[in-house]
């Protein structure tokens, strides 16, 4: 019994198919893991170093971190997910989630450099029922 999906392999099999799936040898993913590792060492080397006294810039460290966390999270998203041999819909699909992660981050960031209101000199409304009506607020 086929259950409908014999046609599934047959699509995934032929190599000229839109959806072909192409996976990836056992090498590749041990030389992920390999340079995850290194990438691994290499940030926690540089969290005990200060290398903002060698450049003069106080930002140094952040940028040199940011850039081996952006390198460790574009090998996992490229070859654990298999966004590299995947079809041109999963590759979209992971550009559009980078998207929205950048979108976020800016919200947050502008949220993040707005002032805050003092709202201390702010007065609570009363209600004063005037007769035979409706309440009205009044301000103190």
């Amino acid at each position: 019994m086929d259950h409908g999906h014999g046609g599934d392999r047959i699509a995934h099999s032929d190599p000229n198919n839109p959806f072909h799936i192409k996976h990836p040898p056992l090498s590749l993913f041990a030389w992920t893991y390999a340079a995850l590792l290194g990438l691994l060492f290499i940030t926690v080397w540089l969290y005990t170093r200060d290398l903002n006294q060698y450049t003069g810039w106080i930002g140094t460290n952040i940028v040199i971190a940011m850039t081996v966390a952006v390198i460790k999270a574009a090998l996992v998203v490229r070859n654990f997910m298999n966004v590299k041999n995947g079809t041109r819909l999963v590759f979209l699909w992971a550009v559009i989630g980078f998207i929205w992660l950048t979108l976020m981050i800016g919200i947050f960031m502008d949220y993040n450099t707005r002032h805050w209101v003092d709202q201390s000199g702010w007065q609570p409304l009363t209600y004063q029922e005037p007769p035979g009506g409706m309440p009205r607020p009044t301000h103190h």
